[in-house]
């Protein structure tokens, strides 16, 4: 489909105008535009800068000095004479890209060392710049979830229970939870009824000062292997 109008302005393209002193004659002042044997159409007459005889002339819209344009035509003020010369510069149109759309700079069109750490340090990114699955709450840390929307959520620490008030218990555990327990030594404990244990020593052990032992028999102390019973205590074997 065409131009309603005059047809676009040659957006930041210079071009040399044809030559058209071949057609002053002292009386002609206006005259057709081309480059390279094409007609152009500036959009105003600040786009060309045009000499006669060497004297470069005012680009002058209402045609009382120097030239104006009337569509593809330049129109001097004065008729330029026979064997006077001519050259002329079509500047085009400046291009303001303005603000680039949405998702269409890629790395590519970056150029190379723009972005700096010193740059990237004055850009703030915090929660809301981040592309996050869930809102959170407070004591929660960011977690990788590729299945999620941004591959980021927020979960629970998997923390350990107060430490306050269990000194000697141990850590344990439901499968679900973490809590607490006390070691099961079944010292002074009449709930089970038996107490087994191994009926070969296979490591060194020395009984505590001032406590007696017991060991149900037969048993075995493997070669190289001792048990000390300090003074004062007894080892009993039944």
């Amino acid at each position: 489909m065409s131009y309603i109008g005059n047809s676009p302005a040659n957006v930041g393209n210079y071009q040399i105008i044809d030559n058209i002193a071949s057609s002053f004659n002292g009386s002609t002042t206006s005259f057709a535009l081309a480059s390279g044997g094409i007609a152009i159409t500036p959009a105003k007459s600040g786009q060309l800068i045009i000499s006669v005889n060497g004297v470069v002339q005012q680009p002058d819209d209402t045609g009382t000095n120097g030239f104006k344009l009337s569509s593809s035509n330049i129109v001097f003020s004065a008729a330029p004479a026979n064997g006077d010369t001519f050259w002329g510069i079509y500047q085009g149109q400046e291009v303001d890209i303005g603000v680039p759309s949405d998702d269409s700079v890629d790395v590519a069109h970056i150029k190379s060392n723009a972005v700096t750490l010193a740059k990237i340090a004055s850009q703030a990114v915090d929660e809301d710049n981040l592309y996050i699955s869930n809102a959170g709450t407070n004591g929660q840390f960011l977690s990788k979830q590729s299945g999620n929307n941004g591959g980021l959520t927020w979960a629970d620490v998997d923390a350990l229970p107060s430490q306050s008030g269990n000194n000697g218990k141990y850590l344990t555990t439901n499968g679900s939870a973490a809590s607490w327990a006390v070691l099961d030594t079944d010292s002074n404990s009449t709930t089970k009824g038996l107490y087994e244990h191994a009926h070969t020593i296979s490591a060194n052990y020395s009984i505590t000062s001032g406590n007696n032992a017991m060991t149900a028999g037969p048993i075995t102390i493997n070669s190289g292997v001792s048990v000390t019973v300090p003074t004062g205590s007894t080892w009993v074997i039944a």
